[in-house]
């Protein structure tokens, strides 16, 4: 991975870490990489099943699925935020755009909730485009890249158990 990669997957993990001590079978599996996207599973043990999934880029973005849902965050290592920042974080996608709250921060990232009914719409618009806008606040919109995301995105999804918007899925044989 790439060095800016690196350091978002270094703050995502922190973000797993900060509910307690870490267990010595814990594990992040990586699920795939593609153009600048990379997604990642965390276990809590070798044989569970992953408790959280991240799917992230070079430029910042990072979608994460626990039990408790979806989040969409923003990391930026030159931001140094103080806490309960308020705002929100914009996402347009080709014509899809979105607006959601921010609900969590530390020094460098803020994380907003993503409603169910949001997920499956954003993803296919993030399949069919070439690029998307994400807007912290009142800073300038940063763009993302899409190339390569939708093999990691797709990783990500069939992780966190996200139906998709395929209209060729593949097969299952396990059904």
């Amino acid at each position: 991975m790439r060095s800016a990669a690196v350091v978002i997957l270094i703050s995502a993990i922190g973000s797993l870490v900060i509910a307690g001590a870490a267990r010595a079978d814990e594990q992040i599996v990586p699920l795939a990489e593609s153009g600048d996207w990379t997604a990642v599973a965390h276990h809590v043990s070798m044989t569970a099943p992953p408790d959280v999934c991240m799917a992230m880029t070079e430029q910042g973005l990072l979608f994460r699925a626990d039990a408790d849902g979806v989040a969409l965050r923003m990391v930026n290592k030159k931001w140094s935020l103080p806490t309960d920042v308020h705002g929100s974080i914009s996402v347009s996608v080709g014509t899809w755009k979105q607006t959601f709250e921010i609900t969590f921060n530390t020094s460098n990232m803020v994380s907003s909730d993503v409603q169910e009914e949001d997920v499956a719409p954003m993803f296919a618009a993030m399949d069919k485009a070439g690029s998307m806008s994400v807007t912290v606040g009142s800073a300038a919109p940063t763009t993302i890249s899409l190339a390569g995301s939708t093999r990691v995105t797709d990783a990500f999804r069939t992780c966190a158990g996200i139906k998709s918007n395929s209209k060729t899925p593949g097969s299952n044989p396990f059904e």
